[in-house]
């Protein structure tokens, strides 16, 4: 399949960002020097990055789905004894089930604690938040889930989040995902509360951002208690994800290829071994609390390997796969758009252009392996939602036609 590729100019970025962004590519030492657990001024320049440029915007906060409120896990064997989550709004979570307590808590199996928030606004039925019992995480997580709109057997795609993997999920506000995807038959199961970790198993728990286990909970657990009977499925499966969710994705589907027959991923960086996706990495863990020497520990751990998208891409090959990036320059809204947010615009520019040239990165990656993919790339947008939107649709061709 052709790609349209296109190239961004270094001139696109601002001074301030170019020394954040793309000053590690003129100076390496920048990147090598930084200690694991350590946040330069990548971290404070980024610090408001969630609820800016990726799907935790304000509109999302503002809007309803079922009902929002505090942070919960439930009681199910005794005290907690991880971390305590973080209280930033990056935790902010849907109203958990009557039982429910604010710290992780022993799970000693997993299973569906309990099904809430069957109604939307307007009435519509086909959502449904599940509160899922994860044992390799010792947390009840709230699982987002929009049905067929029939009981015939249906493929379910998952969506990952960005940053914040916020409750209701970005795909849902403002992705709107749920009439994107009208017309098709699938189950769309969107994991929430998974924060700055990449979507990985991280190596230690975190002080901050608690026990993450992430690619286990995605590949063996959930999936079991999805496909248990309640939701008719046909076998087959998707991920997709976009931003932080996109190297989630691409890593989780390379780690598991056997899972899926189909991948998407709209605006990520997919290798965290060279320096802008280290930093990246960095910003993606630290700006949200945690400490990324918890993750993959330090950048000579083979866990960088491991989580390597790039290096591993070859395991993609005979699914359906669709990459989507924006160039990051503004188009002559944007600003209006933005609300004349300086902040909120020079972030949302400096993280498409990198995400831009990651994935330009893979694109070519799987032209020297021979793999077919759609990768579309758009001459304006930068990092939010309002850029996201537009790939929902060419995504969901590409995918569907595998999983139908």
């Amino acid at each position: 399949m052709p790609r349209l590729r296109s190239q961004v100019a270094l001139s696109l970025l601002t001074p301030a960002l170019a020394s954040v962004l793309v000053g590690v590519a003129a100076a390496p030492a920048l990147a090598q020097s930084l200690p694991a657990g350590s946040t330069p001024d990548v971290g404070s320049a980024m610090e408001s990055i969630g609820g800016s440029v990726d799907p935790s915007s304000a509109a999302a906060g503002a809007a309803t789905i079922g009902s929002t409120g505090s942070t919960g896990t439930e009681s199910l064997t005794g005290s907690g004894t991880l971390p305590p989550l973080g209280t930033g709004s990056q935790n902010t979570a849907a109203t958990p089930p009557i039982g429910m307590e604010s710290e992780p808590v022993a799970v000693s199996e997993v299973r569906r604690v309990d099904v809430g928030d069957r109604l939307v606004a307007g009435g519509d039925s086909r959502f449904e938040r599940w509160w899922v019992a994860s044992k390799s995480m010792n947390r009840v997580l709230p699982v987002e889930i929009w049905r067929p709109a029939t009981d015939a057997p249906a493929p379910m795609l998952y969506l990952l989040d960005g940053v914040d993997s916020p409750s209701p999920s970005g795909w849902l506000l403002p992705g709107n995902v749920q009439n994107t995807f009208a017309g098709e038959h699938v189950t769309l199961v969107m994991p929430t509360r998974a924060d700055g970790s990449l979507h990985a198993d991280w190596q230690r728990d975190d002080p901050v951002l608690s026990r993450n286990k992430w690619q286990t909970f995605l590949t063996e657990e959930l999936p079991p208690l999805l496909e248990a009977g309640d939701i008719p499925f046909n076998g087959k499966r998707g991920m997709a994800g976009l931003s932080m969710g996109a190297a989630s994705a691409v890593t989780i589907a390379e780690l598991r290829p056997d899972l899926y027959e189909a991948v998407g991923a709209i605006a990520g960086c997919y290798s965290a071994r060279d320096d802008l996706g280290f930093v990246l990495a960095k910003i993606v863990a630290e700006t949200r609390g945690g400490n990324i020497a918890n993750m993959w520990g330090p950048r000579t751990d083979p866990a960088y390997r491991d989580n390597d998208g790039l290096l591993h891409a070859e395991k993609l090959r005979d699914k359906a796969l669709y990459f989507a990036t924006a160039t990051g320059q503004p188009d002559a809204t944007e600003w209006d758009r933005n609300g004349h947010d300086l902040l909120r615009f020079t972030q949302g520019t400096g993280l498409e252009i990198a995400t831009h040239a990651c994935t330009v990165e893979m694109d070519q990656r799987l032209d020297e392996l021979g793999i077919d993919a759609r990768v579309d790339y758009l001459p304006t947008g930068i990092h939010n939602w309002d850029n996201f939107g537009r790939f929902i649709a060419p995504m969901r061709d590409t995918l569907m036609p595998a999983l139908r």
